[in-house]
C-alpha cells in the first residue's frame, strides 16, 4: 500500500497519526494493523479496505470487470444466437449439453470445436476496453484518469503497427558515418596526431 501512494513510510505514517517503527513491522508482517489503522488508511488515503485485507476489488473500491466472465457471456450469446436465431443444429445439441452439465462429453468433437471457432466472437478492441477499465480503476481523478485512459490505449496500439523496417534501420544505424576511399583525403583528428 504504501508504495501505491510514492511516500517514504514516514512520511506514510506521519499522515496516519502512528509511529514509523509500526508502520515499518506492518509492512513487513510483523504486525497485525487494527481497525483504527484501516479506518486511518482508508480515510486519509481514500483506500478500499476490502482490497488492503484480501487484495479484491480495486485499490479505490470499485469493481473490476471479470474479462474471463465477460468473454464466457459473449460466447454463450454466439452460441444461443446460432441455435435460436440460426437454427443452428450443432449449436442446439451444445446448448442442451451445457444446460444437462455434460459438455465434457462433446470437447473433443471436431465439429464442435469447428463450430466454436466460427461462431466465437472476437472483439479484441473490446478486450483492450476491458483490461483499460479494470487498470485504471485506482485513479480518483477523472480527468487524469481518462488522460491515462487514452495514453494506454495509444501506447498499445503504436506498439501494434506494422514495422517501417527502412526506417528501423536507418534510426539504427545512428549519426552518418563517412567512409574515405580516396587516400589523398585527410581527415581531422587522426591526421592531426599522424602528422
Amino acid at each position: 500500500m504504501i508504495s501505491h501512494t510514492g511516500l517514504s513510510q514516514a512520511e506514510f505514517a506521519r499522515r496516519l497519526g502512528v509511529s514509523a517503527g509500526f508502520t515499518s513491522d506492518a509492512a513487513r508482517g510483523l504486525k497485525k494493523p487494527g481497525a483504527e489503522f484501516l479506518h486511518a488508511v482508508r480515510t486519509v488515503f481514500r483506500v478500499s479496505i476490502d482490497w488492503l485485507l484480501t487484495g479484491d476489488g480495486t485499490m479505490r473500491g470499485g469493481s473490476g470487470i471479470d474479462l474471463d466472465l465477460l468473454r464466457t457471456i459473449r460466447l454463450q450469446i454466439a452460441v444461443a444466437r446460432a441455435a435460436v436465431i440460426d437454427a443452428d443444429p450443432i449449436a442446439k445439441v451444445l446448448l442442451l449439453l451445457i444446460r444437462d452439465g455434460r459438455l465434457n462429453e462433446a470437447v473433443a468433437d471436431p465439429d464442435l470445436q469447428a463450430f466454436l471457432s466460427r461462431i466465437a466472437p472476437t472483439d479484441p478492441d473490446a478486450d483492450l476496453a476491458t483490461e483499460l477499465y479494470n487498470g485504471h480503476l485506482w485513479t480518483e481523478d477523472s480527468s487524469a484518469q481518462l488522460r491515462n485512459l487514452l495514453a494506454a490505449a495509444v501506447a498499445h496500439f503504436e506498439a501494434r503497427k506494422p514495422l517501417d523496417k527502412m526506417a528501423a534501420l536507418a534510426r539504427s544505424a545512428g549519426p552518418t558515418i563517412q567512409i574515405n576511399v580516396i587516400p589523398s583525403q585527410r581527415i581531422a583528428g587522426r591526421d592531426y596526431y599522424e602528422g
